[in-house]
């Protein structure tokens, strides 16, 4: 009689097996797979395998590539010296890669695609570029943008740290006004150039003139003397 229990005992491994292999899963390097349920803590995989016990763990998705947030102000905004503009500009952010980053992400982005958390961040950071636009004058804003997207992103930085996000890179794109004062801004700027470049012009043709007289001057001396 073949023993049982040598029999029951291979099916049970192999039982094990096919289960423990039905829970493998490889991460990405764009996401961070998060398996909770059966462990005290939850086990993140970045770009590496692992395994996710059936029945017992649920296995959760964090996107970590880098996303385009489009920031409008939807309404003019007053600057310092209350003329309304409208500013467009574009945020690069991405969710912190560090332990510290993703858990505080995921308490917000769990299973969202890259769409979905931009659009949870627009809000925040309209709102940001909006209390730096009413810090700066018209001119502030339009002539130094470097500036600007560098304020926006340190005023953001603050409110996005909490939620676990990286700002890359603020580029403002376009800002207009209600009356059309940067355009004049941009006429008087040309003007000067003009202005500056005509007196260039003039001072130089003096120059020459002065050194031609003397040049004439000095042939005339010469000739007198001879």
């Amino acid at each position: 009689m073949i023993p049982i229990e040598p029999i029951i005992t291979a099916i049970i491994i192999v039982g094990i097996l096919l289960i423990l292999m039905s829970g493998y899963v490889k991460a990405p390097p764009d996401k961070a797979y998060i398996i909770s349920g059966f462990r005290k803590k939850p086990k993140i995989l970045i770009g590496r395998a692992g395994i996710k016990v059936p029945f017992l763990e649920r296995m959760d998705t964090l996107y970590l590539g880098q996303m385009t947030v489009d920031i409008k102000t939807e309404q003019s905004v007053p600057t310092t010296d209350f003329i309304n503009v409208n500013v467009d500009a574009v945020a690069k952010v991405r969710i912190s890669p560090d332990g510290e980053g993703i858990e505080k992400a995921s308490r917000n982005f769990l299973n969202k695609k890259a769409e979905q958390i931009a659009m949870d961040l627009q809000d925040s950071l309209q709102g940001n570029m909006r209390e730096i636009i009413g810090t700066l004058t018209l001119k502030d804003i339009n002539t130094n943008r470097d500036s600007f997207s560098d304020q926006v992103m340190m005023k953001a930085a603050r409110d996005m740290e909490k939620l676990g996000i990286e700002i890359l890179s603020c580029n403002i794109q376009n800002v207009t006004d209600e009356k059309g004062l940067i355009n004049d801004l941009g006429a008087d700027n040309t003007s000067k150039i003009k202005k500056d470049a005509a007196i260039a012009k003039a001072q130089a043709d003096r120059d020459v003139a002065i050194a031609q007289a003397e040049a004439n001057k000095a042939a005339n001396d010469a000739r007198v003397l001879a």
